[in-house]
């Protein structure tokens, strides 16, 4: 039992489990941020110049049609400035609480600021408006994650997994991974190993599915097993032998 408890605990401190941007598990079941261009001349700030108060954005953006607005603030969600971005989305809330896609959006922005509470209400009105968005399940799901919430987060991914097609081979792998270990995370070892095995059929050679289901292997008391799926997640670090 006390070997189950260290391994778990290091299973949930193991730095790609946290909740960055820079997290593989992070990856979007669809796109972040989109941009097709439009509205792209309306407003850009040079990089030798003073950033625009809010006084300034807002006059700007009061001269926007919502479409310029929601792809002014696409844009400032991909550079980073948040607050722009979610000043113009507010505005275009002020005018149509139903524009298309707009809910999905503000919740990335939301959770790219740390606001998860604020994501996860987000993400739950985006999918009032589109049940079948498999994007908005899943990152409803991942806001769950990072709040801790994982019996929240499974029925969310499983329903991401319901809406993607089968060729998405890269996107049903990092769900069937966050969904294994929000399994995991709730002492659901059975269904956690299930769930890493099925990410593994899409990427067979991730050393961290790898990893992570060496892990719970070993939660199960199966040593043998677990060793087999260390010894993966290493096997290609050795040092490539010379040819005599």
């Amino acid at each position: 039992m006390k070997s189950h408890i260290i391994f778990l605990s290091f299973f949930l401190v193991f730095p790609i489990l946290g909740c960055s941007k820079n997290d593989s598990a992070y990856t979007n079941v669809g796109i972040l941020h989109k941009s097709n261009g439009t509205g792209d001349e309306i407003i850009k700030t040079d990089p030798g110049s003073q950033k625009p108060d809010t006084q300034q954005i807002n006059n700007r953006l009061k001269i926007m049609s919502n479409n310029d607005r929601f792809q002014f603030a696409l844009d400032c969600g991909n550079q980073g400035r948040y607050s722009e971005a979610l000043a113009a989305y507010n505005m275009i809330l002020e005018t149509d609480k139903n524009y298309p896609d707009l809910y999905y959006y503000q919740g990335l922005l939301y959770r790219d600021m740390g606001m998860l509470d604020e994501a996860i209400c987000a993400f739950q009105t985006a999918i009032t408006q589109n049940p079948n968005s498999a994007e908005a399940h899943y990152n409803l799901g991942y806001a769950y994650r990072c709040k801790g919430l994982h019996s929240e987060a499974i029925p969310e991914y499983r329903k991401a997994l319901e809406l993607i097609p089968e060729n998405k081979a890269k996107q049903l792998a990092y769900v069937h991974y966050n969904l294994g270990f929000s399994c995991f995370s709730s002492g659901m070892i059975d269904d956690a190993i299930s769930q890493f095995n099925k990410a593994l059929a899409y990427k067979p050679k991730d050393k961290e599915i790898h990893q992570k289901l060496g892990i719970a292997y070993t939660a199960k008391g199966w040593a043998d097993k677990a060793k087999d799926e260390f010894l993966l997640c290493t096997e290609n670090d050795k040092p490539i032998k010379k040819i005599p």
